[in-house]
Formats: structure tokens, C-alpha cells, sequence
């Protein structure tokens, strides 16, 4: 029931949405008729096909209008048949149908001037029940609505004269057959008919005039392929007075691509306008590569080679502008520079750009925004500021000599578009002869003991509670790598560690590369320079956890690295620390 249901909607959509078919001819017939029909009717229910079969007639009235479109009403009916209470019983109905005709032949085949039709149809209307013979008692009304959909042939025998076979699919009440079951019920029909056709009347029908289609209009790319072409034309004319062989070498393969070339290059510049200037949307810099990328709204990124040293030139888009630009223009109207030049506003200094298949394409992974990078250059000032204070004051109460150097370094490294991680690194140096006066003592190992190292510190704690605590935000992450060191003397004389920083067990640290353990506790001496140098490290820890507040707030990972040198002697016993801030946004 649901296939029949599907082809009597699809039917039905197909009568009432079919267009209006054009024909070759504008000569157009416009008749009215009377059809007599008979046939078989089926209803869909239980039972025997054979059995449930009954006689089936129907007269209508109607006309066909132009072109190919027809209406008619009509009554049609008999008997039909059910099964109830293991019993075929007879009852007798009519419906009355208004019907809507829709002519095919025409999609298919050019025989429709013929008079013949294949059409569709769809109908709605009234079904009445007439003699519910057993089931009088079980039907609840006489009355109740008629869809139907179906398709048909004409063949035309003569103008007034048409035979027809007809295929349908009727939808009515429940009450239809007398027995109820929540649905509609479905019969169909075969029908045979005789159509009298009068009243014709064959007129023409005004041609329709051609739909004017505005032309497209022409894209950029066209555009300029049109211009370039038009030059080409006029520059492949022979000159005046220009012999055949002078002419054939002007115009060589090789020449005659070089011209296009030209030409495609002048009209995209001519085309483009000042879009270097105007378009212009952000700066980059990739301090690795120094490498300024000059950022477009609708053009790919450019670089200039841009020093480091010469970038505080350049601190927004304003500062940078363009000339002699030569531009080409793309298939998908999107223009790109070939050549460029920018003048430096403060030296003067002339950067070129010229389009290679190497820059064509740039990667922005090691790019960041040219404010961040003024911002770290700012932060390297001051962090270096800081540093020499500290080193002067400590030289000035002869806590250092002027033999020990203190290094600190920062670095942006990009992580992704607007993001990177912040390295900064503070180690120190000693020279040979000084070291047993400005850093470790043999055997110790508390940084704060360390002239060296404890300057380090005061620069680390002034530094991270200064220009670099904005980083440290809480639940940030912050990877910080200690590392100690010590030099190859072996340990005779027995060092007991006090326990100021707990017992260390299984302590993960990487020696030459290699991950291994170390376990130190007040209960055993320190027997190998391995636990010297674990123990500088963790006193390095220790120190800037307690002064350094804000990293206890944050999603802190510590590691060790400890290193052995191959050498004796005061200048291998040695600290440092690099903290590397992740996800910092610009």
C-alpha cells in the first residue's frame, strides 16, 4: 500500500506541476468532448484479485484547452467488492470527479500535432455509497472525499471521434469498504472510453520571443587577457618599410612570450593601483631568518631582508610603504607582487622584493607579529639593565671581581599564528684563576654560598618579579631545567648532606643526554660529584620557588640536568637555569 501511495503522489504532482509544453507549431486545436467509459474496477483489500474484480463505468464531460492542457467532470462507478466475515460482498458506489489533464506526447515525440495524447491526470471529488448491501450496519456514513491520479491515451480516429484506455488510483474514506482500520481506502480502475469531440476551434498562438540573456560580464583576468591581446595584435602588425627577415626575428617564439609578458605585466600594474599601499594589513618578523613579512588583505605575504639590528625602524604598517611595484593578476582575479621596493623612513635604506619560486609562497610558522617582537627587544633591554646593576652593586661591595661574567638571554620562539614560548636563560662565567674566589668551594653545593651564583639569583628574582612577571599568570604553564655541575676530582674527604632540601629519592636527571636516578639522604655521605651536581641544581630550585611567588600559582614543571666535566679545577663547578613561558599570546 505504501508503493501505491508513492506512485499515486508522484502521479499527482507530476498533473499539477507538469509546464506548459511549447510546440513546434503555433497552430493550437481547442475542443469540447463527451466520453464514455467502461472497464474494471479493484479494490486494494484483502481477498482474491479475481474474485474482488468488478464492472466499472463513468461518463464525462470536458474540454481540451491550449496547449495540450484539458478539464473535465464526470460521474463513475458501479459495484465493488470486499471481503467480510469470510464472505465477497457486494456494494454499490458512484463518484463524482472534477479531473485535470495534462498532455506528455509532446516531451517525446513530435506525432503530438497529430491529435494523439499520453497525459497524466489528477481529480478530486465526492464518493457516495449507494447500496451497502451487508454491511449497512458497519458503515458509518455514505458520504466521503475522492483523490485520484492517473494516466491515459488518446488515439484520434477522426476530428470528432477518440478512443482512449485510462489507468487509475482512487483514495476515499474509510467507510468506503465497511470496514474500519484507521486508514483510507485505495481502488483503481481500467478504463476504456469513447470521446465525441465538437466545438473545435484551431487558432494560432503568438510566438513567445527569445529570452534576451545579458551578457557576463567580464572578470578582471578577461579583462586584461583582452588588453593584452589587443597590444599583441597592433605589435604583430609588420612595420613600415620592414623587411620579411627583420620581421620574422622581431616576432620569434621567444619574443612574442617576452611581449606578452610585458604587456601582461604593465596592465595588471596598471590595474592593481596603489594596492601595496592601500591594502596593507599587518607586519611580521621572523628573527631567526630576519626576514620582514609585510601582510595583505587580499595579496600574498611578502619579505624584505630586514637586520635585526635595523627593525626598530619598523614598529607598525605605517612605517613601511612601497614603490615601483610591478604587479601580475591570477585566473581567479587576485592580484600578487612580482617587484617591490621600501625605502627605510629612518636610514633611508632601500629594501627590495623580486618574486622567486623559493618567497612565492611563505610559510608563517616562524613568523611573529612585529609589536611582539618590539615588546621582547624592550624586555631584553631592561632584563640587561638589571643584570648590570646587580653585577655593578655586587662588584662595589667586592662580593664579585671583575673576572666573573653574568649572561642572561631571552628568545620568542613561535609556536603557532599569535603565540609563542618565552625562553630565558641565566648562567655565569668564571675565569680559570678567580673561580675558587667567586663561585663554589670544593664539595659545596648551596648556590647562595656562591658569590657567582648568588648574583645570578638576585638577577633572576628582580628580573621574574619585574619586566617578566607579566607572564607569569596563573594556571599558565612553565617548564624551568636546573642545571649543576662539577669537575672530575674524586670525593675522599666524607660530605654529609644537611637535609635543608629533604631526602632526594630516585630523582629523575639527565646526564650526557641519557635520563638516569639519583638518590641523596642525610643517612649516607655524598660519595660521587653526580649528587654535587644534582644538589646545586635543587639548591638553585629551591631558592627561586620560595622568592619567585607567582610560579607556585602556575603549571609548573621542573627537570635537572647535571654534567660531570673531564677536568679538575673550580671554574666546572657551576649553575644555571632556563625557564621557557608557554602560550604567550600577542
Amino acid at each position: 500500500m505504501n508503493k501505491m501511495k508513492l506512485l499515486a503522489g508522484a502521479l499527482l504532482l507530476s498533473a499539477i506541476s507538469m509546464p506548459v509544453c511549447a510546440q513546434n507549431s503555433t497552430k493550437h486545436d481547442s475542443h469540447y468532448f463527451v466520453q464514455g467509459m467502461g472497464g474494471i474496477q479493484l479494490p486494494f483489500t484483502p481477498g482474491s484479485r479475481t474474485k474482488l474484480i468488478q464492472p466499472n463505468f463513468g461518463l464525462n464531460v470536458g474540454r481540451w484547452f491550449i496547449p495540450d492542457v484539458g478539464v473535465r467532470i464526470g460521474a463513475e462507478g458501479l459495484s465493488s467488492k470486499v471481503m467480510y466475515m469470510g464472505e465477497y460482498e457486494k456494494f454499490n458506489y458512484l463518484n463524482f470527479d472534477a479531473d485535470i489533464m495534462v498532455n506528455l506526447l509532446p516531451l517525446f515525440s513530435k506525432r503530438s500535432k497529430s491529435g494523439h495524447r499520453l497525459y497524466v491526470l489528477g481529480g478530486l471529488g465526492l464518493n457516495v455509497v449507494t447500496d451497502k448491501g451487508a454491511m449497512a450496519d458497519v458503515s458509518l456514513s455514505d458520504f466521503g472525499h475522492n483523490l485520484r491520479v492517473g494516466m491515459g491515451f488518446d488515439y484520434k480516429l477522426s476530428k470528432p471521434l477518440t478512443v482512449s484506455l485510462e489507468y487509475r488510483l482512487n483514495n476515499t474514506a474509510d467507510y468506503f469498504n465497511g470496514l474500519e482500520n484507521n486508514s483510507t481506502d485505495w481502488f483503481s480502475s481500467l478504463l476504456l472510453g469513447v470521446s465525441f469531440n465538437f466545438g473545435h476551434k484551431t487558432y494560432k498562438v503568438p510566438a513567445i520571443p527569445a529570452v534576451q540573456t545579458m551578457a557576463k560580464p567580464m572578470s578582471l583576468y578577461e579583462q586584461m587577457q583582452a588588453g593584452v591581446n589587443e597590444r599583441m595584435n597592433t605589435w604583430m602588425r609588420r612595420l613600415k618599410g620592414e623587411s620579411k627577415a627583420d620581421y620574422l626575428a622581431r616576432t620569434s617564439e621567444e619574443t612574442i612570450e617576452a611581449k606578452r609578458l610585458e604587456f601582461t605585466k604593465e596592465i595588471s600594474t596598471q590595474m592593481a593601483g596603489n594596492r601595496s599601499n592601500t591594502n596593507k594589513e599587518d607586519l611580521l618578523y621572523n628573527t631567526d631568518s630576519q626576514l620582514l613579512g609585510v601582510v595583505f588583505t587580499d595579496m600574498p605575504i611578502i619579505t624584505l631582508n630586514v637586520p635585526l639590528s635595523e627593525i626598530n625602524s619598523f614598529k607598525t604598517i605605517n612605517d613601511i610603504n612601497f614603490t615601483n611595484t610591478i604587479y601580475n593578476l591570477n585566473p581567479d582575479d587576485s592580484f600578487e607582487i612580482l617587484y617591490t621596493e621600501s625605502i627605510n623612513p629612518a636610514t633611508g635604506k632601500t629594501y627590495s622584493y623580486v618574486q622567486t619560486e623559493d618567497n612565492k609562497y611563505v610559510d608563517t610558522k616562524g613568523f611573529l607579529p612585529i609589536a611582539a617582537i618590539h615588546q621582547s627587544m624592550q624586555n631584553d633591554i631592561r632584563l640587561q639593565e638589571t643584570a648590570k646593576k646587580i653585577i655593578q652593586e655586587a662588584k662595589e661591595q667586592n662580593i664579585l671581581s671583575d673576572h666573573t661574567t653574568i649572561t642572561v638571554t631571552s628568545k620568542l620562539v613561535p609556536t603557532e599564528r599569535g603565540k609563542a614560548d618565552y625562553h630565558i636563560n641565566y648562567r655565569y662565567t668564571v675565569d680559570d684563576e678567580f673561580s675558587a674566589q667567586d663561585d663554589f668551594a670544593p664539595g659545596k653545593y648551596d648556590a647562595e654560598a656562591s658569590n657567582a651564583s648568588a648574583a645570578m639569583l638576585k638577577i633572576i628574582n628582580e628580573s621574574l618579579n619585574g619586566e617578566f612577571a607579566e607572564y607569569m599568570k596563573a594556571h599558565k604553564t612553565v617548564h624551568i631545567n636546573y642545571h649543576g655541575s662539577a669537575d672530575s676530582k674524586p670525593i675522599k674527604s666524607r660530605i654529609m648532606y644537611d637535609g635543608k632540601y629533604g631526602d632526594i629519592n630516585n630523582q629523575t636527571v639527565t646526564i650526557n643526554g641519557k635520563p638516569e636516578t639519583i638518590t641523596i639522604t642525610t643517612s649516607d655521605p655524598i660519595k660521587t660529584n653526580e649528587q654535587l651536581s644534582l644538589l646545586r641544581a635543587i639548591s638553585v630550585r629551591d631558592f627561586i620557588h620560595k622568592n619567585v611567588v607567582k610560579l607556585n600559582n602556575m603549571k609548573t614543571t621542573d627537570t635537572y640536568s647535571v654534567g660531570v666535566a673531564q677536568e679538575d679545577g673550580a671554574q666546572y663547578r657551576r649553575v644555571s637555569v632556563t625557564f621557557v613561558f608557554h602560550d604567550i599570546a600577542f
